[in-house]
Formats: structure tokens, C-alpha cells, sequence
């Protein structure tokens, strides 16, 4: 499989194509990570001379946010939600998957854990509190994530529009809850959870990394990951030697939904504390794990790295505009670190040929 393109001039065609590397000619994809990360910042900074601020302001503007250790203190509570998301994606693309619920999945776990801990565990002690309201967290965002599985096995339904659909009806529920039953005073939000439940953000970072390094080993070391690489890419083969396709995407559809359920249930601790009423777009944390899913190459255990850098790219979208520089510019830069990377990481993976017609 290759990506072709066609140069003509004077007679002489060139075609230029991507071209998967062998095994022993692939490259660290965290170091090409590194370097396109590092050309998209310098891009960023060179953009800066069309700001108000001029390239000296933006470069003074990155440098103040990643060197002060209360910026990346501050990021951490989102983490959760769309590093989880993207490991749990990452396994459902890799198995042709292509659910977007992510997003109603993280709300949805968000709003089992604030029921549970203001409403039914607030005498347990904080710690089983919290470990039962993340484990339901977890499991109502499997349950969501199976509904979406099995109309796709037993039904054939596009899971795309269906997890689409079920991310409105989790907003939905929210904005039920905080302007009817659980409303509190005059605004359309809850009471806040008691400050016994309330986690550090860099607690939530770390359970969210032991399980994405549990997912990484689901993926590695059981037949999951046999099955989760053969149905996508050679299915008749993968039913052949014993694969189940449908149970295999039961499995992962249940796997991303526990993980985005998690990581709402653990933002709800962490950050938020209380439901607000929502938009349209929900919190928004799901999708973004969909780009890091994707950015992280499909591997749970890369979607720690790049759920660390959407992470930080949201922090700063805030910060940078409140140190004078437009909103559009601050998307601008983000797109081009992304897209740095994205095309680095690429490149440790595919080589650029060029070669005469």
C-alpha cells in the first residue's frame, strides 16, 4: 500500500509515493514524535510575526506556560478523559471500529460518578467511595459503548451515526438532570461533590495511565490483539484460524467505553466536581481523544504521550489568548504542532520514494 503522486516537466515524470518500511528499516516513532514536536513550536514561533505580539511575544508566551510547573499541574485533570479515550479508540480503530462515542461515553461517566458520590456513597469512606463510583463509571460507559457494538454485529448498523447519536442523548441527560431533579438553586447545575471526593489532578493522570498500560498488555500478550489487527485487515484469515469477528468487536467496543467512562468519572473528581448544563458538542474531551488516538498511531500506549500534548494544546489555548495573542493564531499553532507530529511520526513508519517514470 502506497500513497502516489505524479510531477511532469520536460518530458521527465516523477512519481512520488509513501511506502510502508520493512521491519528492520522502521524508526523510533517517539523520537520522530520528538522532532516533529519541536519543528511545529519553532513553525509556531515564526508564525508569530503575523500576531500583535510579534515572534518574540509568542516565543516569551510558550516558554512562560511549559516552563512553569502550575501550567502543566493545571492540564492534568483533563488528561483523563482524552488519554483514555484515545487508548480505548485505539484499539477499536485498529479493529475497523469506527465509533465516535466517545464523547457521550465520557459523559456519561461522569455523571454516574457524581450520582454515586453525592447521592448514594457519600458515608463510605473516600477512598471505597471513589474506587466504587470509578469502577461504575467504567462500567456504564462499557454498556454504552456495547450498545453501539452489538447493533453493528446484529443489526449492521453504522456505528459512526449510532455512537454519534448516543453522544446527543448523553448531553441530553445532562441537561435533564441539572435544570429537573438534581438542579440546585436558580442555574442550571448541581451542588457541588464534598471536598473528601475531590482528587488531584495528577492523581487522576496516574490511574489513567495504569490502565492504559493495562490496555497496552490486553493488546500485546492476549489474543485480543491477534484478533483485533487479523479482522481488520484479513478477515476471512482471522475466521479461518478460529477468530470470532463479532465478539471481537464486542470486546473492544466495551474496552473504549469503559475507558472513556473512566476517564469522565475521574474528571468529575478532578476537575469539574458538580454538572453543568452542556452544548450541543457535550465537554468536548471525547473527541479530542479521537485525534490523539490517531495521532498516537493506534497504540494504547503512545496515546499516553499524545494525550499529554492535546492535553497541554487545550491548556493553552486560554493561556496564550490571555497573554495577548488572537484566538485564531493559538488554533493556527496548534494545528501545526499537530500536524508536525502527526506527519513526523508518519515518517518513522513510511519512507518517501521518488522515483522516474
Amino acid at each position: 500500500m502506497c500513497s502516489q503522486g505524479y510531477s511532469r516537466g520536460e518530458g521527465v515524470e516523477l512519481r512520488i509515493a509513501l511506502e510502508p518500511r520493512g521491519p528492520t528499516e522502521k524508526r523510533n516513532p517517539l523520537l520522530y514524535g520528538l522532532a516533529g514536536l519541536a519543528a511545529g513550536f519553532a513553525l509556531s514561533i515564526l508564525l508569530g510575526a503575523l500576531t500583535p505580539v510579534g515572534v518574540t511575544g509568542v516565543a516569551r508566551a510558550l516558554y512562560v506556560n511549559l516552563s512553569e510547573p502550575r501550567f502543566w499541574l493545571l492540564s492534568l485533570p483533563y488528561f483523563a478523559p482524552i488519554a483514555a479515550s484515545a487508548a480505548g479508540l485505539a484499539l477499536a480503530y485498529r479493529a475497523g471500529f469506527i465509533t465516535i462515542g466517545s464523547e457521550g461515553q465520557v459523559i456519561l461517566g461522569a455523571v454516574v460518578a457524581y450520582g454515586l458520590l453525592y447521592f448514594m456513597l457519600s458515608q463510605l469512606h473516600p477512598v471505597l467511595a471513589l474506587a466504587v463510583a470509578m469502577a461504575a463509571a467504567a462500567l456504564a460507559g462499557a454498556l454504552y459503548g456495547l450498545v453501539v457494538g452489538a447493533l453493528r454485529v446484529y443489526l449492521g448498523a453504522n456505528e459512526t451515526l449510532v455512537s454519534l447519536m448516543l453522544n446527543y442523548i448523553a448531553v441530553a441527560l445532562v441537561n435533564y438532570l441539572v435544570a429537573g431533579p438534581w438542579q440546585s438553586g436558580p442555574f442550571t447545575r448541581t451542588e457541588p461533590l464534598p471536598d473528601r471526593f475531590w482528587i488531584s489532578g495528577l492523581a487522576s493522570a496516574i490511574v489513567t495511565t495504569v490502565f492504559i498500560v493495562l490496555l497496552e498488555a490486553l493488546y500485546v500478550y492476549t489474543r485480543l490483539g491477534i484478533a483485533v489487527d487479523s479482522i481488520s485487515r484479513a478477515r476471512r484469515a482471522a475466521e479461518t484460524y478460529g477468530v470470532d469477528p463479532g465478539r471481537a468487536i464486542l470486546v473492544v467496543a466495551a474496552l473504549a467505553g469503559a475507558a472513556a467512562g473512566l476517564g469522565g468519572g475521574l474528571y468529575m473528581a478532578a476537575e469539574q466536581h458538580q454538572l453543568l448544563s452542556l452544548g450541543k458538542q457535550g465537554l468536548g474531551y471525547g473527541y479530542m481523544g479521537i485525534l490523539a488516538a490517531w495521532l498516537a498511531g493506534l497504540r494504547p500506549a503512545a496515546t499516553i504521550a499524545a494525550g499529554l500534548l492535546i492535553t497541554l494544546l487545550y491548556n493553552m489555548f486560554v493561556s496564550l489568548q490571555l497573554q495577548g495573542i488572537p484566538a485564531s493564531f493559538v488554533l493556527a499553532f496548534e494545528a501545526v504542532i499537530v500536524l508536525s507530529v502527526l506527519a513526523s511520526t508518519t515518517l518513522s513508519r513510511y519512507r518517501v520514494v521518488i522515483r522516474h517514470g
